[in-house]
């Protein structure tokens, strides 16, 4: 939000984006405007916040440095260099999946079929502990 205010043009930041500007910490910040020395505006919300008008001159100004650039550009081509790579690596797993549920299935066709007798007549009948305690030694070699 920017306002006309005796002929400069100030802006409406929050504390703590004044102190950063400002270069002061956020109790300075608060105290200045305590003293009258800032102008701010009190913003009823759920929390109370001020808006500290500061004038544009004294808002940073972004620089552009050309190193940055160039280490910007060397970093998206060094990740599209990966992601080219992790692409191919990630079709190559694809092929090998499809390939192992090819083998699989050709297994699977070789095995004999599963047998579909009563498998209750196959398993050994259970003797409750107690009854083979008591039970003679004839009746337990049988």
């Amino acid at each position: 939000m920017t306002t006309e205010l005796k002929s400069k043009t100030v802006q409406e930041v929050t504390i703590a984006e004044a102190a950063r500007c400002l270069g002061m910490s956020i109790d300075s910040i608060r105290r200045r405007i305590a003293k009258g020395e800032l102008n701010a505006i009190r913003c009823l919300t759920a929390w109370e916040i001020y808006m500290v008008e500061i004038p544009e001159d004294a808002l940073p100004v972004p620089e552009t440095n050309n190193e940055e650039k160039i280490d910007s550009t060397a970093t998206i081509d060094a990740m599209l260099k990966t992601i080219s790579v992790l692409e191919n690596e990630l079709d190559a797993r694809r092929r090998e999946v499809q390939e192992l549920h090819v083998l699989l299935q050709q297994a699977q066709k070789q095995l004999p079929p599963g047998k579909t007798e009563n498998k209750s007549a196959e398993a050994p009948q259970k003797i409750a502990w107690w009854k083979k305690l008591f039970s003679s030694p004839e009746k337990a070699k049988a």
